[in-house]
C-alpha cells in the first residue's frame, strides 16, 4: 500500500475516533439492558478481536434469538462502540445481541476481516448456552461496510466456491437471515469507492486472483448463497443506488427479501438508524428487521 493512502486512511480513523466522546455525551443507554464489554473472541492482545454482548435485563434464563451485529465504516473506520445504542435498542426487542469488532484497512485486507467475523461467530456459537441463545434462531445485521462484509461472509458459509476462492474456512454458525442497512455492497464500480479501494481490500494483483469474479457481489455464486435479506435505504442515502442494484440481483436469483426505503428527509441519511438510533424512524427500522426475522423463523 502506498504510504500516502495509508496516511489518508489512518487520518480518517483518527478523526472518527475523536468524534466518539461527543456521541457518548449525546446518548444514554436504554434502561433494561445488560451490557458486557470487550470480551475477547480470539486469545490475543488485539482490541480489534473483542465483542460486546447485550441482553434484556429481565430475561433471566429464558432462551432468546440472537443477532450478530457488524459495524460499518467503509471497512477503513468504525468501531463497535459506535453501534452501542443501536445494539441496545435491538436487544430491547427481545434479542441477545453480539456486537463484533474487527480489524480495519490498512492494518489488514478484506479477507482478514472475514476471518475476524468468522472467529467471532465461532466464539458466539460456543457461547450460546452461556447466554441462553437459540442456536437455530441466529441472525445478523450490518450497516454500510459491515453489510458488505456480512454479505460475503455468509456467502462464503453457504458456497464452497466462494470460500475456496477467498482461501477462507468459514464459521459453521448458521445465519438464518440478514438485515443489511445502507449496504456498501459494491467495491468495484467506477466511482469514488471503486476507483481506489479494491486493491487495498483484495491486494494489488486481485484481478488475477481466484476471487476476482466475486468482487462483483452480483455474481450468482454469491447471491444464490444468501439467506433471506432485509434491505434498508432512504432517498437521502448517498449509497441508495447500491441497495437498489443489489435488490434487483436478489430478485433475479429469487432470493427472498424485502426492501424498506424511507422518503426524502434531510435527517434520514446514510445508515441513519445507526447514526441516530433514537429517531422514531430508527425504531421503525429495528422493528421491521426483527419482524422480518420472525417471519423467516415461522416459515422455517
Amino acid at each position: 500500500m502506498g504510504q500516502l493512502m495509508r496516511k489518508v486512511f489512518l487520518k480518517q480513523r483518527e478523526d472518527f475516533e475523536k468524534s466518539l466522546p461527543e456521541r457518548e455525551r449525546r446518548f444514554t443507554l436504554p434502561d433494561g439492558v445488560i451490557e458486557e464489554n470487550d470480551i475477547s473472541y480470539i486469545n490475543d492482545d488485539q482490541s480489534a478481536h473483542r465483542l460486546d454482548v447485550y441482553r434484556p435485563a429481565e430475561s433471566g434464563d429464558q432462551e432468546l434469538p440472537v443477532i450478530v451485529n457488524v459495524h460499518g465504516g467503509g471497512l477503513i473506520i468504525g468501531c463497535k462502540e459506535f453501534n452501542r445504542y443501536f445494539c441496545a435498542k435491538l436487544c430491547k426487542l427481545g434479542y441477545i445481541v453480539f456486537n463484533v469488532e474487527y480489524r480495519l484497512v490498512p492494518d489488514c485486507q478484506f479477507f482478514d476481516q472475514c476471518r475476524d467475523v468468522f472467529a467471532a461467530m465461532e466464539f458466539i456459537d460456543k457461547s450460546l448456552d452461556t447466554y441462553h441463545g437459540i442456536k437455530d434462531k441466529v441472525y445478523a445485521v450490518g450497516d454500510s461496510g459491515g453489510a458488505c462484509l456480512l454479505t460475503y461472509a455468509v456467502a462464503m458459509q453457504n458456497s464452497g466456491k466462494v470460500a475456496s476462492a477467498a482461501k477462507i474456512k468459514p464459521s459453521t454458525l448458521k445465519i438464518q437471515a440478514l438485515g443489511l442497512i445502507s449496504g456498501m455492497f459494491y467495491t468495484h464500480r467506477f466511482d469514488k469507492i471503486g476507483l481506489f479501494l479494491p486493491k487495498y481490500l483484495y491486494g494489488g494483483k486481485y484481478k488475477k486472483s481466484s476471487f476476482a469474479p466475486y468482487v462483483n457481489p452480483e455474481h450468482p455464486d454469491v447471491i444464490r448463497a444468501l439467506p433471506p435479506c432485509f434491505l434498508v435505504t432512504s432517498e437521502k442515502d448517498h449509497l441508495k443506488h447500491y441497495t437498489v442494484s443489489f435488490e434487483k440481483a436478489l430478485t433475479r436469483e429469487r432470493v427472498p427479501h424485502y426492501l424498506l426505503t424511507f422518503p426524502k428527509d434531510p435527517r434520514l441519511t446514510h445508515a441513519f438508524s445507526v447514526f441516530e438510533p433514537f429517531y422514531p424512524e430508527s425504531d421503525k427500522v429495528l422493528e421491521a428487521i426483527v419482524d422480518f426475522f420472525g417471519q423467516v423463523s415461522e416459515e422455517g
